[in-house]
C-alpha cells in the first residue's frame, strides 16, 4: 500500500456510508497482502494519543498490516496531541492506515484536517427526506418485499438519519416476514413495541419513564432471548437518546411539544408519549452525559470478553438512569 493510504479523516452524521467505506478499504488491503489486515479501535476520551500511534508503529500480530479506527477526533485540539499526530503524519508507519472518525463537521482542528491527503478527507452528510424513504423500499424491493407508506414514515420515525440503523432494523424486520410478503405499519409497530419479545425500543420506554427496575427486567429478558448483543442494544440506545436531546433542546426554546415534535420527526402518539416522559425525566445536561457515557461504555463492551456484558450493562443501566450519566466508575 501507497504512503496515501496512510491517513483519512471521514467526518459527518452518516455512519452507515462510512462503515461501507471502512469495510471497502479492509477489501482493498486485504487483496493487497493477501490476507485481512489486523483492526485496532479507539475513542479519543479514552486512549492517549501516544498508545493509538504506538499500535500503529508496532509489528502487528497475526497480519503485516494495521489499521486504526480512531473516533471522536473533534477532541484532539491540544498543541501536545496535534504535535505529535503532525510527527507521526510526517513519517507514518510502513504497512498501516490511521482512519479518524467524527460526526462534527466544523469542530476540526483545522491543523488536523491539513495533515490529511485531501483525497481522503471525506464528508458523509445526512439523507435527504426522499433519499431515506427510497433508501428503505429500495432495500424491501432487493428482498422481493413490498412495504407500505405508513409503515415506511413509523421506521424513519424511529431511526436516527444514517444508513447503517437502517439497514439494521431492516434486515429484522426482512428476516422476520420473509420473502414475498408485505409490511404494513401495524406490522412494524407491532414488532417494535407489542410482541411479547423485549427489543431495544420497550428498554428505552423504561429508560424514558427512569424506572431502573423494569429497564433491568427488560434488559434481562433481552440478554436471555439472545435477539440482541451489547453493542447493538448501545448503538440503538445512542439514537434514542440523541433524539431525546434534540427534543429536550427545542422544549427549553420555548417550543410546544406539538411544534418540537414535529421538528424531531416524532409523529406517533406513543412515541410521543415515551419521548414526552423522557424530556421531563432528564435534563439537557443529563442527556448530554449520557450520550458520552454510551460512547464509553461501547468501547468497553468491544474490549470485553462476552461474558462480561450482562453486569456491564446493568452497571451502564444504573449510571444512566439513576446517575443521569454522571459519576466515576471503573470496568
Amino acid at each position: 500500500m501507497s504512503k496515501s493510504d496512510s491517513l483519512y479523516l471521514l467526518l459527518g452524521p452518516e455512519e452507515g456510508e462510512k462503515d461501507s467505506f471502512v469495510e471497502r478499504l479492509i477489501g482493498k488491503i486485504a487483496k493487497s497482502i493477501g490476507q485481512p489486515p489486523e483492526v485496532h479501535r479507539f475513542y479519543s476520551f479514552d486512549r492517549e494519543l501516544p498508545e493509538v500511534l504506538a499500535t500503529l508503529r508496532n509489528g502487528a500480530l497475526f497480519s503485516p498490516y494495521r489499521i486504526v479506527l480512531l473516533r471522536n477526533v473533534e477532541l484532539l485540539k491540544g498543541k501536545k496531541d496535534l504535535d505529535q499526530l503532525a510527527e507521526y503524519a510526517a513519517a507514518p508507519a510502513a504497512q498501516s492506515s490511521l482512519v479518524m472518525f467524527s460526526e462534527e463537521i466544523g469542530r476540526i482542528d483545522r491543523r488536523l484536517e491539513r495533515l490529511v491527503p485531501k483525497e481522503n478527507k471525506v464528508i458523509f452528510w445526512e439523507l435527504f427526506e426522499n433519499q431515506k424513504m427510497g433508501w428503505i423500499l429500495n432495500f424491501f424491493r432487493k428482498r422481493n418485499i413490498r412495504i407500505d407508506s405508513q409503515a415506511t414514515a413509523f421506521l424513519l420515525e424511529m431511526v436516527e438519519n444514517n444508513t447503517k440503523e437502517l439497514k439494521d432494523i431492516c434486515e429484522k424486520l426482512s428476516i422476520f416476514f420473509g420473502e414475498g410478503s408485505e409490511i404494513g405499519y401495524t406490522d412494524v409497530e407491532k414488532i417494535l413495541y407489542h410482541s411479547k419479545d423485549e427489543n431495544v425500543f420497550t428498554l428505552f420506554d423504561k429508560i424514558a419513564g427512569r424506572d431502573l427496575d423494569a429497564a433491568l427486567e427488560v434488559l434481562a429478558k433481552l440478554l436471555l432471548s439472545r435477539e440482541a448483543d451489547a453493542v447493538g442494544l448501545l448503538a440503538g440506545l445512542l439514537l434514542q437518546m440523541r433524539r431525546l436531546k434534540a427534543l429536550k433542546l427545542l422544549i427549553e426554546k420555548r417550543y410546544s411539544y406539538e411544534e418540537a415534535f414535529s421538528r424531531v420527526k416524532i409523529t406517533g402518539k406513543r412515541m410521543q408519549k415515551i419521548y414526552a416522559a423522557g424530556a421531563q425525566a432528564y435534563s439537557l445536561k443529563e442527556l448530554q452525559a449520557i450520550i458520552q457515557l454510551i460512547a464509553r461504555f461501547d468501547y468497553r463492551v468491544r474490549s470485553l470478553g462476552t461474558v462480561l456484558h450482562p453486569t456491564v450493562l446493568q452497571l451502564f443501566l444504573y449510571y444512566l438512569i439513576v446517575k443521569g450519566g454522571s459519576g466515576t466508575f471503573k470496568l
